[in-house]
C-alpha cells in the first residue's frame, strides 16, 4: 500500500508500506524507500529526493532541484537552504513504527502520534544516522573533498565539504587540511583562498 504525507503546506512524501517494505532499525520500522516531492510553489524550483535505508542506516541517495515552467532558475542559495540530515531525520520520523513487542519473530510495531512521539523518532534516526562509523580516509575520498573544494573556492568551501560529507566544521576543516597535506590542494596564503 502507498502511502502519502504531507510536508507542512510546501510537499509530500511517499512510501510503500507493508511487510516486504518495512527494514528494522533499532527500535523502530521504517519504509525502505521514501520518495519526497516539494512541487515548488510561486516559481521556485521543483524539489524531490530519493530516501532510502542502506545497511540499517537512512540516508538520501538522490536529490533534483529543478526549475518549474516558468519559474526562476536554480540558485546557489537553494542548494544552501536544503539541510539534508534534517530532511531525512524528520521525514523518517514522521514514517516510522516504533516495535512495542516480538515474539516467536512477530514484531507488533504501533505508529506514534504527537509532538513528543515525533521528536523522540527523530532523535532515533539521527543515532541511527551517526552510528555509521568513521568515514575513511583514503586518497579517493581526498581527491573528492579536493574536488568539492575547487567548485567552491569562491564561495565557502570549507562549509561546500561540510555540507556535502554531513559533518561538523571542524571535521570539513580537517579533511581540507589533509586533502593539503596529500598535495591535492596547494598550501595557503593568509587571506587568500587557493584551490
Amino acid at each position: 500500500m502507498r502511502t502519502r504525507k504531507s510536508i507542512g503546506n510546501i510537499g509530500y512524501a511517499e512510501a510503500q508500506i507493508g511487510p516486504d517494505h518495512w527494514v528494522r532499525v533499532g527500535d523502530r520500522l521504517l519504509p525502505k524507500q521514501i520518495h519526497v516531492v516539494l512541487p515548488g510553489a510561486g516559481g521556485q524550483p521543483r524539489l524531490t529526493a530519493r530516501l532510502e535505508v542502506v545497511e540499517g542506516i537512512p540516508q538520501c541517495r538522490e536529490i533534483t532541484i529543478a526549475s518549474v515552467e516558468n519559474g526562476r532558475e536554480v540558485k546557489q542559495n537553494d542548494l544552501r537552504t536544503v539541510s539534508i540530515a534534517e530532511m531525512v531525520e524528520g521525514i523518517y520520523a514522521g514514517f516510522s513504527e516504533k516495535i512495542e513487542r516480538e515474539e516467536n519473530g512477530v514484531i507488533m510495531a504501533v505508529a506514534s502520534s504527537g509532538e513528543i512521539a515525533y521528536v523522540d523518532a527523530m532523535h532515533d534516526i539521527a543515532a541511527a544516522r551517526k552510528g555509521r562509523g568513521a568515514r575513511k580516509i583514503t586518497p579517493t575520498f581526498l581527491a573528492e573533498v579536493a574536488d568539492v573544494y575547487r567548485a567552491n573556492v569562491n564561495e565557502n568551501p570549507t562549509q561546500a565539504v561540510r555540507r556535502t560529507y554531513d559533518v561538523s566544521t571542524s571535521m570539513a576543516a580537517e579533511y581540507v587540511r589533509r586533502a593539503r597535506k596529500a598535495g591535492l590542494l596547494p598550501a595557503t596564503t593568509s587571506g587568500k583562498k587557493q584551490a
